[in-house]
């Protein structure tokens, strides 16, 4: 005896619909996780209605690239090499120094990770 699609997405009886349907429910799941583990949206620790409004409005832009960023990494397949976090974190290290003058700005030292991160995404690195 088969299992009801409508378990999972009540009301649904066909099962493409009921997989899009949990499909964009995991996406959403995600997003919240990434608002709490990974954005720092565990406590608000605000004081004021406009300094919260601030600080959701941010969240809410980092969240945008967040899943953006996931995005092109399912694009590239770096998803299969990388968590998104693994990724900001092998990205951490590389810093822009600009200068004043004719010397313009210069990048830190590009580790080959870091140089197939940029590849994959198509970044080409000033330096």
């Amino acid at each position: 005896m088969g299992r009801d699609v409508g378990a999972f997405a009540p009301g649904i009886k066909d099962p493409v619909e009921a997989l899009r349907v949990y499909r964009n429910k995991d996406t959403i799941e995600k997003s919240f996780d990434d608002l709490k583990n990974q954005l720092d949206m565990k406590r608000l620790r605000i004081h004021s209605a406009a300094s919260m409004d601030g600080r959701l409005f941010v969240q809410f832009i980092a969240l945008i690239l967040m899943s953006a960023l996931r995005k092109k990494m399912r694009d590239t397949k770096l998803i299969e090499k990388y968590t998104v976090r693994e990724l900001l974190l092998e990205m951490e290290t590389l810093t822009q120094v600009r200068y004043s003058g004719k010397y313009g700005h210069i990048l830190t030292e590009i580790t080959k990770p870091q140089r197939e991160i940029l590849q994959s995404l198509k970044i080409q690195p000033n330096s």
